[in-house]
């Protein structure tokens, strides 16, 4: 069944099929936590359905069958260029046809998985090899004889070599393929490609849906002040807060909030929430400390406190006072711990609360 929210996409997917307009290429947008690769195997299934007189997939046909394991299955017409690092790059394992694999790098793993901490050795891209390998698949015939679809996951870490690999075979596109390019936003691809391509973003989720999604999924276990901070780290992705809330990533970051005010409030250094940061991800940090810098810059533009999940239920005599220039020089130097980002500096969550402590003691 799908999300609420993942239904206007499709249906846009799904009408464009249904009229002939949907090109060679389609480029699904949105934050990866709200299920872009289950959209894009539901625009396989029905591309590949056998059935070519029908307005969605039969769910008969050999293909449609094929797609009814996403935990264990695959698609001999189906393959999804992964993103990796340079020493998975290595071992060739970019390329995959298990519907399983592609759902996981994109953050997206099904509920019946275990949550592991699987974070690679390295920064993850797509690269140039990769594409090649994808466009030497997409050469070669259909094995069900229904056509081919081909998706690149987490297009926006492509580097401009693999972009222009990959443009050719937008220029001099093969009959009867699809390619799905999933990226978290559009602005992250270059102008030829986006040009090129059917766009389809999926929307933002609001409140209400997201708050019912994670009560039941939660049970007895929701609380709300927790979802929606869980909600606030996740750009409020239901999926992405109901993994935050499951790994108490919420719990954590109002933590570390807690420590940095104590912290400020005595003298002596700034260890305790310094020590917090350093035992988290470098994403975890990203999503915690850009979430404090927003919800403080707010707070100064006088931004009614409750409506800021993260700080409402804490005392903000302290950081209130950080100067706003403070604040956005902090926020600038968010690229420096990004997981997927080319400049990380494992330094750099210690050096951006201990700018904040000493700006606050000079004050």
């Amino acid at each position: 069944m799908f999300d609420p929210w993942l239904m206007p996409p499709f249906q846009a997917f799904k009408n464009a099929f249904e009229s002939g307009r949907v090109p060679s290429s389609v480029i699904l947008s949105g934050a990866p936590d709200l299920g872009g690769a289950f959209l894009a195997i539901e625009f396989a299934k029905l591309y590949l359905c056998s059935d070519k007189n029908r307005k969605s997939a039969c769910g008969v046909c050999k293909s449609c069958h094929l797609f009814d394991d996403l935990q264990n299955g695959s698609h001999p017409d189906f393959i999804s260029l992964l993103s990796s690092t340079a020493e998975e790059s290595d071992r060739e394992e970019e390329l995959t046809h298990s519907f399983s694999k592609l759902l996981a790098d994109m953050g997206t793993p099904l509920e019946e998985e275990e949550s592991e901490n699987t974070a690679s050795k390295g920064n993850k891209s797509v690269r140039i090899n990769g594409i090649r390998n994808l466009t030497e698949w997409i050469s070669q015939g259909s094995v069900l004889g229904n056509g081919k679809v081909a998706v690149i996951s987490n297009a926006h870490l492509m580097g401009e070599g693999a972009a222009n690999a990959l443009l050719k075979t937008f220029e001099e596109p093969t009959s009867n393929t699809l390619i799905i390019l999933l990226t978290k936003t559009l602005e992250l691809l270059p102008a030829t490609i986006l040009s090129r391509a059917f766009k389809i973003q999926i929307p933002m989720v609001s409140e209400s849906v997201a708050l019912d999604y994670l009560k039941s999924h939660l049970g007895n276990h929701f609380s709300l002040d927790r979802a929606r901070i869980a909600l606030a780290l996740s750009f409020n992705s239901p999926r992405g807060a109901l993994k935050y809330y499951k790994e108490e990533l919420d719990v954590k970051a109002s933590d570390i909030i807690s420590a940095l005010i104590d912290d400020i409030s005595n003298e002596g250094d700034s260890s305790k929430a310094v020590s917090l940061i350093l035992g988290l991800t470098n994403e975890q940090n990203f999503l915690i400390l850009q979430e404090v810098i927003l919800e403080l810059l707010k707070c100064k533009a006088r931004i009614d406190k409750d409506s800021l999940p993260l700080l409402k239920n804490n005392s903000l005599d302290k950081l209130i006072k950080i100067p706003a220039s403070h604040l956005l020089d902090a926020y600038n130097e968010m690229k420096y711990i990004r997981a997927d980002s080319p400049m990380l500096n494992s330094r750099a969550p210690v050096s951006l609360i201990s700018a904040w402590v000493n700006s606050l003691k000079k004050i």
